[in-house]
């Protein structure tokens, strides 16, 4: 269900954001209202359409990969189904009465190969 979302000024200033073509700017304002109080939705790009461009035909799939690319979404697959999730979602939605999301977070990746994890040098001591 839709739900109504506020857009706050300094969006329109957002460097990650001016830099985007002007419908995708509007794609990632439409997923806030699709997405559920955690910023959460299924990925999926004939809803999305429906959605938000019911009369248009954009590559959505473009839209999510370059809103993706930027850090303003996060696409995940958990058991073969596809999500979107919006990271900073709640720091700028004010929900007042939210309600836990029945979609699954984003894995945290495990193990030591993954790029994301963070990895520094023990510092040098005496002996060392």
């Amino acid at each position: 269900m839709a739900r109504i979302r506020t857009i706050k000024p300094e969006f329109w200033t957002d460097e990650r954001v001016v830099e985007m073509d002007f419908w995708i700017r509007l794609l990632f304002i439409g997923l806030w209202n699709f997405a559920d109080d955690e910023g959460r939705m299924v990925c999926s790009e004939r809803r999305i359409k429906m959605q938000i461009f019911t009369a248009d035909s954009p590559n959505i799939r473009g839209g999510l990969n370059e809103l993706s690319r930027v850090g303003l979404i996060e696409l995940y697959v958990v058991d073969g189904t596809e999500y979107l999730q919006i990271p900073t979602f709640l720091k700028h939605q004010r929900v007042d009465h939210p309600r836990k999301s029945k979609l699954p977070p984003k894995p945290v990746p495990t193990g030591g190969n993954s790029p994301n994890v963070r990895r520094t040098l023990a510092p040098e001591g005496k002996g060392r």
